[in-house]
């Protein structure tokens, strides 16, 4: 497994950042980002990125994608409505052939400060046997050359 250390220090170099605004859609009756918001705003980059980067055709091509088992949420700080957060991500390999993955999220309120941490646990799935694989070369490269992949002594 990566120690925590290994995930805060990749984390803080903000490999991937996305800025955005929080709208009022995403405030709840405290007044804050909701929890549910949090999750939303995180994905919604994460997409954005998969378009962006041209890694929706690649897993296409590649009949594999990821597929998540588990998420967890952290919260620090409040985020309000209109405040410009930041967004950082990034996949740790969880094992040597990266067959599975953490994915990290962090969310920064406008001063900067750390307000959310989500962390999710999956794998790369075959779209067609609909089994968990390890990704080709290809695919491996693709999340490697756009700094998505945090690499660290990784036990099996």
């Amino acid at each position: 497994m990566i120690s925590e250390n290994f995930s805060k220090n990749i984390c803080e170099k903000n490999l991937i950042t996305q800025k955005r605004v929080v709208s009022p859609d995403f405030i709840d009756c405290n007044q804050h980002v909701s929890e549910s918001s949090y999750y939303k705003i995180a994905i919604d980059v994460l997409q954005d990125l998969h378009r962006e980067l041209g890694l929706n055709d690649c897993f296409s091509a590649e009949q594999t994608a990821p597929i998540v088992f588990s998420s967890n949420i952290e919260f620090f700080r409040e985020v309000f409505v209109d405040e410009e957060i930041t967004i950082s991500v990034v996949l740790l390999p969880e094992s040597i052939n990266f067959r599975k993955w953490r994915r990290i999220f962090e969310i920064y309120n406008q001063a900067g400060e750390l307000s959310a941490k989500i962390i999710s646990q999956g794998a790369f799935f075959d779209l067609q046997t609909r089994k968990v694989k390890a990704p080709s070369l290809k695919l491996y490269e693709a999340f490697r050359s756009h700094n998505l992949l945090a690499m660290a002594d990784i036990d099996k």
